[in-house]
């Protein structure tokens, strides 16, 4: 028995931390200063301690001070965030952290040990041939080391070993992980190159989980909020084949040694519950590895939840490693670029060494690297060969008015067309902050309403073009309007006093033959101040010389009578004009659009009974449109056929060897529905196809009400855009639907339209 003495020193201390003291007494190493014979003797005579501490009778002999572990093993006890295991032993080098490395948090969470790992007494099972666990059952610090034993299984009894406190099946054949929360006391989970499908949530039961290694395997998806349910500190996972991760699953509100997702397929980070960040909670710290994946595009702050780029600061302490991605270095990369501008000196770790993918100007070149030479203003988007940039032009988008300080740049789209024959401005744009136009060498006579047009900050035109009120309204960020001298001399018109004077002189003089007119700019020039926007003024022809044009016109001694009169009569005439073109509108316009009308009611049209197709969509579009093809057959055919319509495409279906205008007449006969797709080449004077398609299909449609007609306004084509006078009344008045629209949405009338 031991003494009274010895009795009362050990009780003293038991009291002191008794809620941290797990640990397997046999193992002697832990403290040489006890006798284990002789603390048993002492636990068992001080019961009322073991009531004290409410420890089950099978841990009686697995008590030990962590006053006496942290002393003898140079350690602290470490309660992080959201650990809810025993309790972690931190190494006291990690309270001396340099700022410029890691915290002591993230130290910890790398370094930290359980009791297990102190402990020396290890009982070692084997897997039989069966499947089945051999060994101790009642042991308490059991480790399972099968690897390359082509297990299919977890073994079939691991629930009789509750101590089991280390895993390492690899590089075996199992596809599924077990509900494992009968052995809670399991540190270290390998099961890294086997033939698993899924990271199971029922491991986030285990909660002194510190390792889990599931590389090498065939990992797919991963379930939102598993990763950051897990106790585990180390969670590795490269080596799948992952397509993407959630960001709580990456930034959540506990310390973290690494998660590993190198050598997946990632593309870019999902925010599937709308997660947004706490800007006044703690998170991580924790080191991510998404290298050797598919990521492209760095992820918008607030599609992954956060209100800004600036927020990222809340990740200060964490690492991420993207290196080794196919990076497009070009415009959308420059504003976060710009945001880390001030933290270069500090971008010393490896892992920040990011290199482009491409494009070519930048191919292996750090994003560090690009920050430190002033590449920022380099980086492009190049959108010239998607469909919204105009045939024969190169759209690029850049940054431009970078500020340093305020961290600020402009996003501005180059549409440069020069000597494209371009008609008219295009219709559709990606967004940008600005836009510039050059389209020199251009006929554009009109410039109607668009959508992109409150972002115009330059319109570098051939010709004065008519401008629209609602366009002019929209012009509110137009900073330069730039036409060649020899159109300047024709004048502003006075239409054009919405805008201010300023843009029209940020280039050279403005030289323009000044009649009495022009009055009316003296006014406008005085309101807008014209002295304070730019070097250049506006000037008048006086034979070979140029004047001020603040000075010229009034010595012109121009009257106000006959500036009325020469206005009343140009009034009297636009009217006389307006009122003929209204006449031949009606005479020429009227009679087609008011037929369409009839037919769409059903008005006038008889119903013909030989229709004998009745499931067949006669679809008529140009074959030289490279772009309309690929949508009919890999497209448009597939959603027919899902729906029972039979599509009937002459290109593909009409036989060989027959006479093209003759069996496509007949189809177009005995076919119940018609679908043009009309693109820019459908109706022109060289596309006799599709012109005489066009004929048949009308006089089909117009003499049988069963028929039905749909026009898919494929290029977002203007009435006056089309040559063919039907084609151009049927945009107006007919059942057409802009492409533009969406694919939803066009799929959407052709369900309308076709099934009834």
């Amino acid at each position: 028995m031991a003494s009274t003495k010895e009795k009362d020193d050990v009780t003293i201390q038991l009291k002191r931390c008794a809620k941290a003291c797990v640990l397997d007494l046999y193992s002697a190493s832990l403290s040489s200063r006890y006798d284990p014979g002789k603390i048993i003797s002492i636990l068992k005579y001080q019961e009322d301690i073991l009531e004290m501490m409410d420890w089950p009778q099978d841990k009686q002999d697995r008590i030990v001070c962590s006053a006496v572990i942290s002393q003898d093993r140079n350690t602290f006890p470490w309660y992080p965030q959201g650990w809810n295991g025993y309790v972690l032993y931190c190494p006291n080098t990690c309270k001396n952290v340099s700022i410029g490395g890691t915290t002591k948090e993230g130290c910890c969470a790398c370094h930290s040990k359980s009791l297990w790992d102190f402990s020396k007494t290890i009982s070692h099972v084997n897997v039989s041939k069966e499947g089945y666990l051999e060994g101790n059952k009642s042991a308490k610090n059991i480790h399972i080391n099968s690897i390359k034993q082509n297990l299919q299984f977890f073994p079939k009894n691991i629930c009789q070993f509750p101590g089991i406190t280390k895993i390492n099946l690899s590089f075996n054949l199992i596809t599924d992980i077990p509900n494992l929360s009968c052995v809670p006391n399991l540190t270290d989970l390998n099961l890294s190159y086997n033939k698993l499908s899924s990271l199971p949530k029922t491991l986030t039961q285990n909660r002194n989980l510190r390792t889990v290694d599931l590389s090498g395997n065939y990992i797919t998806r991963l379930e939102t909020g598993v990763v950051a349910a897990l106790s585990a500190h180390n969670i590795l996972l490269q080596g799948n084949q992952i397509i993407s991760i959630d960001i709580t699953d990456v930034v959540f509100e506990r310390p973290f040694c690494v998660i590993n997702m190198s050598h997946n397929a990632l593309r870019i980070p999902t925010n599937e519950n709308n997660w947004r960040v706490n800007l006044k909670a703690k998170y991580g710290p924790g080191y991510g590895v998404f290298s050797y994946n598919y990521m492209k595009r760095m992820p918008k702050a607030t599609t992954i939840g956060f209100f800004n780029l600036f927020d990222f600061g809340k990740l200060f302490d964490f690492g991420f490693d993207f290196r080794h991605n196919p990076i497009i270095c070009d415009c959308k990369i420059a504003e976060p670029l710009l945001h880390f501008k001030e933290y270069i000196d500090m971008m010393k770790r490896d892992y920040f060494n990011i290199t482009c993918g491409s494009p070519e100007k930048f191919q292996g070149k750090s994003l560090p690297s690009i920050i430190r030479e002033n590449q920022i203003k380099d980086l492009l988007c190049n959108y010239t060969s998607t469909p919204s940039c105009p045939n024969g032009c190169t759209c690029e988008e850049s940054p431009k008015n970078i500020d340093y300080r305020s961290k600020s740049l402009t996003l501005t789209l180059i549409i440069n067309c020069s000597g494209a024959g371009v008609k008219r401005l295009p219709r559709v744009l990606p967004y940008s902050d600005r836009i510039e136009f050059h389209m020199r060498g251009n006929r554009i006579y009109e410039i109607t309403n668009n959508h992109y047009l409150n972002h115009v900050s330059v319109l570098e035109l051939e010709m004065m073009p008519v401008i629209d009120k609602d366009a002019l309204d929209n012009l509110t960020r137009l900073q330069i309007f730039s036409i060649p001298e020899s159109e300047q001399r024709k004048g502003i018109p006075r239409s054009l006093s919405r805008l201010s004077p300023c843009v029209f002189l940020q280039k050279t003089d403005f030289v323009m033959a000044c009649t009495c007119a022009h009055l009316w700019m003296l006014d406008w020039i005085g309101s807008f101040l014209t002295s304070k926007c730019a070097s250049y003024v506006f000037k008048c022809l006086n034979g070979t010389a140029k004047e001020n044009l603040t000075i010229y016109i009034p010595s012109l001694n121009c009257s106000d009578m006959d500036y009325f009169h020469k206005y009343k009569w140009m009034i009297i005439g636009s009217s006389i004009f307006v009122f003929v073109c209204f006449i031949i509108l009606i005479v020429h316009v009227w009679k087609t659009e008011l037929k369409i009308v009839l037919r769409l009611r059903k008005i006038c049209t008889k119903s013909k009974k030989n229709v004998d197709q009745d499931c067949v969509v006669y679809i008529s579009y140009d074959v030289n449109n490279v772009k309309v093809g690929p949508w009919v057959f890999q497209k448009l055919d597939k959603f027919l056929e899902r729906n029972d319509l039979s599509a009937f495409v002459p290109s593909r279906d009409l036989p060989l060897g027959s006479v093209r205008a003759e069996e496509a007449a007949y189809q177009i006969s005995v076919s119940r529905y018609y679908l043009v797709i009309l693109s820019e080449g459908y109706s022109d004077e060289e596309s006799l196809v599709t012109r005489n398609e066009w004929k048949n299909i009308w006089n089909r449609f117009m003499s049988d009400s069963r028929k039905n007609l749909l026009v898919i306004n494929f290029d977002l084509m203007q009435p006056g855009d089309v040559s063919c006078r039907k084609l151009g009344a049927y945009l107006r008045f007919g059942n057409v639907i802009n492409f533009a629209e969406g694919e939803k949405e066009t799929f959407s009338q052709i369900l309308n339209t076709f099934v009834e």
